[in-house]
């Protein structure tokens, strides 16, 4: 058994694993429902987005997910969302799905704030099969599967323009502890991003995203994007961990831990938009890559058939 399963699994079954549990995306900043039910019909028309994630690629244990996401405007104030993410972390797996609702207000002609909510039930499972312990008389450590099935929800809210936007919003915020040494903590999620021209064909997009749980580590992302005749999107992400609430040292190996990438989004049509990311760890994992693909589809009114005002957030 290799050593990320074995790794996984007493992070995970630790009582005083550090790591932060929420499901991780490189692509988010494509997908702002992952972090906000706030975002919720902010592009102005139905979209939907799927993304699969395969993190350390070749390694046993390591982490592999996928989400599918749709939302969309119900009226000129009232948006909704549902959104389905699967997150497999070595012997711990999370299936997650939630109804989100966001309301927003007009603040000037070209800025509003949106305030969302969503509800949802997340089942946890433990394969106690696949462990193989040196101990076998751990009572700590499960021999068969165990599962549990909670209500979740997050808050968020959401203030964006055409040019800039600012989110903030709180996940497990009702997460009930079942028992389960894999319980996620409440998690704060912080972005913000803007979009500025380079020219007539070229823009620059920077954008940033804060996690913290008031446990481990923080993680901070920093993101910059050129825009190219707004076809191609081309960037890189550097990710890192901060102590800000804590002063516990945290072990560089674990999913948080540093990390540079390069994306790739492309819209052939204003419809669709595919994307790709590539990941290098900066850790004692380094000589093992992350790839991240994406599909989204907008169902567009004839109005939006030119993409008059393009949806940059």
């Amino acid at each position: 058994m290799k050593s990320v399963l074995v790794l996984v699994s007493l992070l995970g079954l630790s009582q005083v694993s550090f790591a932060q549990q929420d499901t991780q995306f490189t692509q988010y900043m494509f997908n702002g429902l992952l972090l906000n039910p706030a975002y919720a019909g902010s592009r102005g028309f139905t979209s939907v987005v799927g993304s699969h994630r395969s993190q350390w690629t070749g390694l046993e244990g390591a982490p592999v997910s996928q989400t599918l996401s749709v939302d969309g405007n119900v009226n000129r104030k009232l948006a909704a969302g549902f959104l389905i993410t699967n997150d497999r972390l070595g012997v711990q797996r999370f299936t997650e799905a939630s109804f989100n609702s966001a309301v927003r207000i007009t603040l000037t002609p070209r800025t509003r704030l949106a305030v969302g909510i969503s509800l949802g039930a997340t089942q946890q499972t433990l394969d106690g099969t696949r462990l193989d312990p040196d101990e076998r008389e751990d009572t700590a450590i499960p021999m068969g599967i165990e599962r549990a099935i909670k209500p979740t929800a997050r808050v968020g809210a959401y203030l964006y323009s055409t040019r800039f936007y600012t989110g903030l919003s709180l996940g497990n915020v009702v997460f009930f502890q079942n028992g389960l040494p894999t319980d996620p903590n409440p998690h704060l999620f912080l972005t913000s991003g803007g979009v500025f021209d380079l020219g007539r064909k070229m823009k620059l997009r920077p954008s940033m995203l804060f996690k913290e749980d008031f446990n481990g580590p923080a993680a901070l992302d920093l993101n910059t994007f050129l825009l190219f005749n707004e076809q191609i999107w081309l960037g890189t992400s550097y990710r890192t961990t901060l102590n800000i609430f804590n002063n516990r040292e945290f072990v560089s190996n674990t999913r948080l831990g540093n990390a540079l990438a390069v994306l790739l989004e492309l819209h052939p049509s204003p419809l669709m938009r595919i994307g790709y990311s590539y990941d290098f760890s900066l850790s004692e994992l380094r000589s093992y890559s992350s790839h991240e693909i994406s599909l989204g589809y907008n169902f567009l009114k004839k109005k939006y058939g030119r993409m008059l005002t393009p949806r940059y957030f």
